[in-house]
């Protein structure tokens, strides 16, 4: 079983590198592979649980992300 602790380590990571991009190359860029991440991990959800728990956990992100704005 993954401890909590290694899920925020694989988070910070991901900061880091989005952080890198837009160091580097700048929002428009950021951006981008932030959308290309969500694709993969969609699409890796997609192939683990199946397209209803996909939607299920892009709807909660959507609404955590409208209530953030």
């Amino acid at each position: 079983m993954i401890d909590d602790s290694d899920h925020y380590k694989d988070v910070d990571v991901v900061i880091s590198l989005l952080n890198a991009v837009y160091c580097r190359d700048g929002a428009d860029m950021a951006v981008q592979a932030a959308k290309h991440m969500i694709a993969a991990a969609a699409a890796l959800l997609t192939c683990e649980h199946g397209p209803g728990e996909t939607r299920r956990i892009l709807r909660i992100v959507g609404n955590a992300q409208g209530k953030a704005s």
